[in-house]
């Protein structure tokens, strides 16, 4: 069985997914957030930044993810990151933001089967790296999802990883399971289970409806509760070591933007990114947690904080 760290956008960098290697690890691949596909003379490493070796500790599986669809400019950026010594490839046809659906790209481009194809032609041409798909159940149903795996089916791949809804339901409403289990098993290639894993009773749940899949992504999941990767793995953490793991974890990303972000605001901003999913398991005065949202200067940010973590207590 193996877990997987979803991509989510300005969250799951670099410096996010080596501490969490460091303080909670039992994850066996992390998959970087998209790079949007462009036309460009030059791929440089400024585009790439988040993926140079020099970024990633070489202790972690890290893959790689592009988004468009035009298949010649992903395998033009694939082959420059198969040279950085990436072997997996992953296109995303599920990101569900209007923005990108729009434009017939992410989710956007599951009603049209034949693009998907024509884009899978060109990028499946090159034996040097693998390509592995993560999709939705479909745009706005599933049958359109049915209709693009029948597409995937014909091609190499080397997973397909389902969130199991609609690209129209962005993260709202309940997971489709019936149509996850009907797309599944049309699915020729190893099948990755992604959607709604917040605590190990959601894992126990999918996992005895879903027997034959050994892979689960976790995304949101991962984020409000780090530890969940350790306790599907029946790795036990006591509950009293947890807020100091929490407060080493905070810690190692706040002092890796601190020398590269620009302006106290700037620095306190970007690290409430952080509570917007973590807050949900501890426990501590409300108050702090408002504060902290409202706080645009690191100083008085790192006060804040402080003050949390010596009070708050972790609930499971």
């Amino acid at each position: 069985m193996k877990l997987f760290l979803a991509p989510i956008q300005g969250m799951t960098t670099a410096c996010y997914r080596n501490a969490f290697a460091r303080h909670f690890g039992n994850i066996d691949a992390y998959y970087a957030p998209f790079i949007g596909l462009s036309e460009t003379k030059k791929i440089s490493n400024l585009l790439l930044k988040d993926l140079l070796p020099e970024h990633n500790g070489s202790s972690i599986n890290v893959v790689p993810q592009l988004l468009g669809n035009d298949g010649v400019l992903f395998k033009k950026f694939a082959t420059v990151i198969c040279a950085m010594g990436y072997h997996e490839i992953n296109w995303n046809i599920g990101c569900p933001f209007p923005m990108v659906t729009g434009r017939k790209r992410g989710s956007g481009i599951l009603p049209y089967p034949d693009m998907v194809k024509k884009f899978l032609d060109t990028a499946c041409s090159d034996n040097t790296y693998k390509v592995s798909i993560k999709m939705r159940l479909g745009l706005n149903d599933p049958e359109e999802g049915f209709r693009v795996m029948e597409v995937l089916n014909e091609y190499p791949l080397s997973g397909v990883i389902i969130h199991a809804r609609t690209g129209k339901q962005m993260y709202t409403g309940q997971v489709d399971l019936d149509a996850f289990k009907t797309l599944a098993v049309s699915c020729k290639h190893e099948v990755t289970y992604n959607g709604d894993i917040f605590t190990y009773d959601d894992y126990l749940r999918i996992k005895s409806c879903f027997p034959s899949i050994n892979n689960y992504m976790l995304g949101r999941g991962a984020l409000t509760y780090p530890f969940l990767p350790s306790v599907i793995k029946g790795c036990n953490i006591p509950s009293e070591n947890k807020i100091g793991i929490i407060r080493d974890f905070h810690d190692d990303i706040f002092k890796y933007y601190q020398t590269r972000l620009s302006g106290a605001r700037h620095l306190s901003d970007k690290m409430k990114e952080f509570w917007d999913y973590l807050h949900v398991h501890i426990c501590t005065d409300k108050r702090l947690l408002k504060k902290i949202k409202k706080c645009h200067d690191s100083s008085q940010y790192t006060e804040l904080v402080n003050q949390l973590f010596d009070s708050a207590e972790w609930i499971e």
